[in-house]
């Protein structure tokens, strides 16, 4: 009888990852270990052979840095991944490797398993591995992720398993993610006993949404002023009127600037344009999207129209805002 072999898991960095979202992977599977009594699982950290890998490793986004193996160097060890994590963080969205996506493409054509950890569905999406596929990102990065990948079935869930391809928000979503592997393998009671090291009493469920929103957030304070909200996360692209979205809440406007003046401190149409600003300021930041564009995308009538009020409400252009000055 031949010894069951481990399974290979191989976890690509994107620099700039999140030391949080991979420890708590891959910790998942290092402790799935000793509760199964033998080596079930097996790792290694990937990245791209032209990142520094042969001095001081990848960065991630708390500047700490991590040795990492070439790419290239798998095929010499023989040894192919069953499953890949590509963890992303900070600046992932502008990431280009052609090597990863070679190698992405190459495992899938072998029938692993391929995957994201927080922003690294970036790469992944680009490199065509979501098209046909659900998938989710971190909720800061949703619209980003949204306007470069218009046709994904893209989720605000915390994490998402649609046959053979995965995905996760990040941060210690990770941990949720492994140990729902770890039960599909294994069985409910192994994940149970792993999740005790982290006094992780509940292994959350892909469904679970990752981020409340403003008009949820609203809700437990007046319904009429949640489903204001909502219309307007809702129409950011193109504004509605404060009348309107007062009709389809059911009050007059004088009741609905009543309501946003008192919860708020904001009459409604300030708190609706500062919604559409902060969307373009995250376009800004995570899109390689023109200043235009992203105001076409945000309501505004013009780059100039935006600037000023980006200028009003964070102190600083366009420009400016995306290099982080």
């Amino acid at each position: 009888m031949t010894k069951e072999q481990p399974v290979r898991v191989e976890f690509f960095l994107v620099p700039g990852f999140s030391l949080v979202a991979l420890s708590c992977a891959v910790d998942a599977l290092r402790a799935a270990n000793p509760v199964l009594s033998r080596r079930a699982y097996e790792w290694r950290l990937t990245a791209d052979p032209g990142e520094r890998l042969s001095d001081d490793g990848v960065p991630s986004s708390s500047h700490i840095r991590l040795p990492a193996e070439a790419l290239a160097d798998r095929s010499a060890s023989g040894a192919n991944p069953d499953l890949i994590a590509v963890v992303g963080g900070e600046r992932s969205h502008d990431y280009t490797s052609p090597a990863l996506a070679g190698s992405l493409k190459r495992a899938a054509g072998r029938g692993a398993r391929i995957g994201s950890i927080s922003d690294g569905a970036f790469p992944v999406a680009a490199a065509g591995l979501f098209d046909g596929y659900r998938s989710t990102i971190h909720w800061k990065c949703l619209d980003a992720y949204r306007e470069r990948f218009p046709d994904l079935d893209i989720r605000t869930s915390i994490f998402e398993i649609d046959r053979n391809r995965f995905s996760c928000a990040g941060g210690t979503t990770s941990l949720d993610l492994m140990l729902t592997f770890v039960m599909d393998a294994h069985g409910a009671e192994t994940a149970s006993l792993v999740a005790e090291n982290y006094v992780h009493d509940r292994i959350r469920e892909a469904a679970q949404e990752q981020h409340v929103t403003a008009a949820i957030r609203m809700a437990g304070r007046n319904r009429h002023l949640a489903e204001a909200i909502l219309l307007m996360e809702r129409h950011l692209e193109d504004p509605l009127s404060v009348d309107r979205i007062a009709d389809a809440a059911g009050l007059s406007a004088r009741q609905l600037t009543r309501l946003f003046r008192s919860h708020l401190h904001r009459p409604p149409g300030q708190f609706y344009l500062d919604l559409r600003i902060d969307r373009a300021a995250s376009l800004l930041r995570q899109t390689g999207m023109s200043v235009s564009e992203i105001a076409v995308a945000c309501g505004f009538q013009s780059a100039s129209h935006l600037g000023r009020h980006l200028k009003r409400r964070h102190g600083t252009t366009p420009g400016q805002w995306r290099r982080g000055v």
